[in-house]
C-alpha cells in the first residue's frame, strides 16, 4: 500500500502511512516485524491511520498521540497498542527512540478472536508484567542467536493476551456510578486494608449485593482487587527501588517476606527476586547495541 493512500475507517477516510521517523535496525519474524527507530525533536505528523496494528514500547523520550476522543501523552518506558486504521495525530517535542512492531493480519489471526479483541482500540499495556515483557522483548531484539526470532514470537504473544486480559478488567466502566466509586475508594486505599463494612457505607447499599456486583461487573472479588494492586506496587518497588523484599512486603501490607513471594509469583509466574533481575532496564542495553555507527534509513513520515 502506498504512502499516502486514502482508505475509509469506521471514523472517516483518512491517509494511510507507513510508521514515520529514522529507522535504525529491523527484524521481521513470523507475523511481526519489529523496527528500532528515531523522531526528531520538533516533528509533527497530521491526522493519519495505518494499514496495520502496531505495539510500541518507547525507549527514551515522550510524545503525545491524539485521536477523535482522547489524547494519550507516551513517556519513556510506556507500552502501548494502536489499531489498524485508527485515525491519529503526533507530536514530538523532544526526540524519541523507541520500538516499533508491526502486526501483521496472520499473528491476529492466530490470536483468536477473544484476543484479537485487545486490537479494537487503543490502549496502553500496564500492569506487573508489562516491563517485564517489554524488557524480554528488547533482549530478544538485541540477541544474536538462531533462537531469538521464535522467542520474540513469543514474548509478543504474550503481551497481547495480556492486554486481552486487561480489557477484561476495564469493563467495569460500564459499572453503576455507586461502584465506580467504591473501586476509586479502592485505588487510594488498597495499602491500608478497607473493611467491607466501610466501603459498603460508601456505596450505599449493603455489603453482600457489593461484594455481588463487584466480582461480577470486574470479574475478581474485592480481596482479590486489593491483592491484585498491592502486587502492582509491589512490581513497581522492585523494578523501581532498592528496597530489600522484606520492606516491600512490610510496605505492601503482607504478613511476611514468603507470604509475600508467594503471592508474588502465583500472579506473576515467577519470584519477586527473578523480577527484580529481568526488570533491570533493557533499554539502556538497547541503546549501547544501536550506538555503533549507523546511518539511519528516513522511511516516510
Amino acid at each position: 500500500m502506498s504512502a499516502c493512500e486514502l482508505v475509509s475507517t469506521p471514523s472517516g477516510s483518512c491517509p494511510v502511512t507507513d510508521a514515520a521517523g529514522s529507522t535504525i535496525r529491523r527484524r521481521d519474524i513470523v507475523g511481526f516485524s519489529l523496527t528500532e527507530g528515531l523522531y526528531e525533536a520538533g516533528v509533527s505528523l497530521p491526522r493519519h491511520c495505518h494499514a496495520d496494528a502496531y505495539l510500541t514500547v518507547v525507549l527514551t523520550g515522550s510524545y503525545s498521540e491524539k485521536y477523535s476522543h482522547h489524547e494519550f501523552q507516551w513517556s519513556e518506558g510506556a507500552m502501548h497498542l494502536l489499531p489498524a486504521g485508527e485515525r491519529h495525530e503526533n507530536q514530538f517535542p523532544t526526540a524519541v527512540r523507541m520500538l516499533r512492531v508491526k502486526i501483521e493480519p496472520s499473528a491476529v489471526q492466530r490470536l483468536g478472536e477473544e484476543h484479537a479483541r485487545c486490537l479494537s482500540e487503543p490502549r496502553e499495556i500496564a500492569g506487573p508484567l508489562s516491563a517485564w515483557l517489554a524488557n524480554r522483548v528488547i533482549r530478544e531484539f538485541n540477541a544474536q542467536d538462531d533462537i531469538a526470532p521464535l522467542a520474540m514470537e513469543g514474548v509478543l504473544l504474550e503481551i497481547l493476551a495480556e492486554s486481552a486480559r486487561a480489557s477484561d478488567e476495564i469493563r467495569g466502566l460500564n459499572a453503576p456510578g455507586w461502584l465506580r466509586r467504591v473501586r476509586e475508594s479502592l485505588e487510594d486505599s488498597y495499602l491500608q486494608a478497607p473493611g467491607l463494612a466501610a466501603l459498603a457505607a460508601i456505596a450505599g447499599v449493603h455489603p453482600v449485593h457489593l461484594s455481588r456486583e463487584f466480582h461480577r461487573h470486574f470479574q475478581m472479588t474485592i480481596g482479590e482487587y486489593i491483592r491484585k494492586r498491592r502486587i502492582e506496587h509491589a512490581s513497581e518497588l522492585l523494578a523501581k527501588s532498592e528496597l530489600s523484599l522484606t520492606e516491600i512486603a512490610s510496605t505492601c501490607g503482607f504478613s511476611d517476606q514468603s507470604h509475600f513471594c508467594a503471592h508474588f509469583k502465583k500472579q506473576c509466574g515467577l519470584t519477586p527476586a527473578k523480577f527484580r533481575d529481568v526488570s533491570a532496564p533493557a533499554r539502556s542495553r538497547l541503546s549501547k547495541v544501536s550506538s555503533k555507527p549507523t546511518k539511519p534509513e528516513p522511511v516516510s513520515r
